[in-house]
This record gives C-alpha cells, structure tokens and sequence, in this order.
C-alpha cells in the first residue's frame, strides 16, 4: 500500500489545493479570487491546512479552524475542508488527515473537532460516522 505523508499547505500550494477544492464541490470557481483569499487565509493564525501526499502527488486537504464560540465555553476545532481525490480513497488518507486535525485542535486547547457535511454526501458521513463523529444538529444557510 503507498505510503501517505501529510505537510502543512503554502502558497506555493495554491493549484493543487484550488483543484482539490474544485473537487471537493464538484465545480470550478474563479481562481484569481480563490488564489488571494487562500493567501489571506495562509496568513490567519486561527487557520490550518495540511495536505496529503502519495508518490510526491498532492491527493488530500484538510482545513481546520480554530473558535472559541461562546455557547460552547470552549475552544474547538471546526474542519472546514477535507478533501481525498476519488482515486485515492480506501487508502487511509482521511483517517490520516482527520487525525492531524484532531490532535492540532487538541494540542491547540481544544475540547471538540466537529465538522459539516453535504446532505448529498452519504459515503463522507458513513465515513465520519466510522471514524467517532456523532450527527448533532442541523445547519442551515441562506444565500445573501
């Protein structure tokens, strides 16, 4: 089985995380608006990206933020991006990077990872189902 190694996401890795996000959503978004809030995000201190790689092929991201929201009391990590190209999963790259995530948020003072997932997505949520995550609320958005 290839081995997966995880690293912290740059600038430099601005293509790769833009593809893998296009990915992720299954649509293409204007790259130069994407190119300058990923840089700006790069410079966030409450955010985290780290990417996977297989055989020197960037095949995985998570993004992690840390929050201290006031209902909870506490800080907690949410993962707002994970990301494993199609032909890459079943080779324990999520595990991989969902537990970076978990133990940066734990080190990081946090008291919970918790994360959203697409209604449409029933292999992600079997997924984090299998990996501890309990289904807890509803979210809801409004487009402005």
């Amino acid at each position: 089985m290839p081995t997966c190694k995880l690293r912290e996401a740059t600038l430099d890795d601005s293509h790769a995380v833009y593809a893998l996000i296009c990915e992720l959503k299954q649509k293409t978004y204007d790259r130069d608006a994407f190119a300058r809030g990923f840089a700006m995000n790069l410079q966030n201190p409450t955010l985290r990206y780290q990417l996977a790689e297989v055989d020197g092929e960037t095949v995985g991201l998570i993004g992690l933020q840390l929050q201290f929201p006031l209902n909870f009391n506490a800080w907690i990590g949410e993962v707002q991006e994970l990301v494993v190209l199609p032909q890459m999963r079943g080779l324990q790259v999520g595990q991989a990077l969902l537990a970076w995530a978990e133990q940066e948020a734990r080190s990081r003072g946090a008291t919970m990872v918790e994360l959203s997932s697409g209604k449409a997505r029933p292999d992600a949520h079997r997924f984090y189902l299998r990996e501890g995550y309990a289904q807890s609320h509803l979210r809801f958005k409004k487009a402005l």
